[in-house]
């Protein structure tokens, strides 16, 4: 990622200015093998499907990384805060990961399927042995097979990115408050830092989902889903003893996401179409590591907090079909409905004004369609299939805003921003 200039990165109130403040290059490369071996179906007490493997892979990245000075500009368009970097930085990390996995599809008897698995992961950077069973099943309620109740549950491990490995190595970074009249009134040198061990996140997740075929052509479904995630990986710039301070990265994060959802799904002669209401919570820590060191990074990191997630949006209603039109002609509709995202307030300084992520957007609203008609291509002796038609995002041209003044130090403060209009798209499909 290369800045477009250097001219310095200032954040201002009404827009930013300047060349982006992170420089950086970096490479990975993974080498994987595996082995799996499946047995034949075989019987006792049901039947069985078994399987059982083992992986292996080493992981390596490598790269540079330099961070140029930033200003931030107050209400007056004057300097009120410097952010500057340590030299720049160069990092090589790898790690080894070694797997081995078991399975087993066991029908005990025809309107009952059971999935068992257990699963054991190693790395070298966690130096844990993390064990993961799962559970899942199937079961035909009614002899017409008609009523289907199905979920799982199970442990699920990540591994630790190799960029986390990198952190201590990159630039430090010193925070300098100004005062208009006085000059410098504070500054505060941050290292990068581990607080306690580096641990793989680990999630549980479990679902449940009930199915009817009422009739032929309707079907309609209920689910709720649950994922808690712990061990996650979050930034805190937090005081340190001697007056200096830190920017510990801990394997504290938690979060979880809930969802219960119902649909239906409508077929007649050739067309399709499904509706579905979605009631769903997303929350968690705000400063996940990729924020501030992925790939677009933020540069302002105020302490982590545990609120609602950016993504979070607790209603959405969705509908989307395929209806066969003439001359050929394939309509597939979609009409989107949600909750508008979060957003936070913050003052001059990038400081938060109250709740982060307290704040929505308008209520999202898009009706989408693509119309595509199918075309046989002959070349020689070859003939191709394919599709060609036109897309349509927005079809009604609603204004749904992606970004906010949010700076309560505007005079624009509230106003709203970035919608995408209705937007034309010519579509061409090969089918293989």
């Amino acid at each position: 990622m290369t800045p477009n200039s250097t001219d310095p990165y200032r954040l201002a109130i009404e827009t930013t200015e300047g060349g982006f403040f992170d420089r950086q290059q970096r490479n990975s490369n993974r080498f994987e093998s595996r082995e799996t071996w499946q047995r034949e179906v075989h019987e006792f007490m049901g039947s069985h499907e078994f399987k059982a493997g083992a992986e292996f892979s080493r992981n390596t990245y490598s790269g540079a990384v330099d961070m140029l000075p930033v200003s931030i500009l107050g209400t007056a368009d004057l300097p009120i805060e410097n952010i500057s970097f340590g030299p720049a930085a160069r990092f090589g990390v790898h790690d080894n990961e070694v797997s081995w996995f078991a399975g087993d599809k066991w029908s005990p008897f025809q309107r009952l399927t059971l999935d068992l698995g257990l699963r054991f992961d190693w790395d070298n950077l966690a130096r844990t042995v993390n064990t993961s069973p799962r559970l899942g099943f199937a079961v035909s309620l009614t002899k017409d097979a008609r009523t289907v109740l199905k979920g799982g549950v199970g442990l699920f491990y990540d591994r630790i990115p190799l960029n986390i490995a990198a952190f201590p190595l990159l630039p430090d970074r010193t925070v300098t408050v100004l005062d208009g009249a006085e000059g410098v009134s504070q500054t505060t040198v941050y290292a990068n830092r581990f607080s306690g061990p580096m641990r793989d996140p680990r999630s549980l997740g479990w679902n449940i989902e009930l199915d009817r075929q009422i009739s032929s052509g309707l079907i309609v479904r209920a689910a709720y889903l649950e994922r808690n995630t712990v061990h996650g990986f979050v930034l805190d710039p937090s005081p340190a003893d001697g007056g200096n301070a830190l920017l510990s990265l801990a394997s504290t994060g938690h979060s979880f996401y809930r969802e219960f959802q119902v649909q239906s799904q409508y077929r007649f002669r050739k067309d399709t179409v499904n509706v579905s209401y979605v009631r769903s919570k997303a929350f968690g820590d705000l400063n996940d590591f990729n924020q501030f060191f992925g790939n677009d990074p933020a540069v302002v990191i105020q302490p982590d907090v545990r609120v609602r997630q950016p993504f979070d949006a607790p209603n959405r209603v969705l509908f989307w079909g395929v209806l066969e039109a003439p001359f050929r002609l394939t309509v597939s509709p979609v009409l989107d409905i949600h909750t508008g995202f979060p957003y936070s307030v913050v003052n001059e300084y990038r400081e938060f004004v109250g709740i982060p992520n307290s704040q929505r957007f308008p209520r999202f609203a898009s009706l989408d369609l693509q119309v595509t008609r199918p075309l046989t291509l002959r070349f020689r002796h070859r003939t191709l299939h394919a599709r060609a038609g036109v897309s349509v995002f927005n079809l009604l041209n609603r204004f749904n805003p992606r970004d906010v003044q949010n700076d309560v130090g505007s005079l624009r403060y509230g106003a709203l921003f970035d919608g995408v209009g209705r937007t034309l798209r010519g579509k061409f499909i090969f089918d293989f």
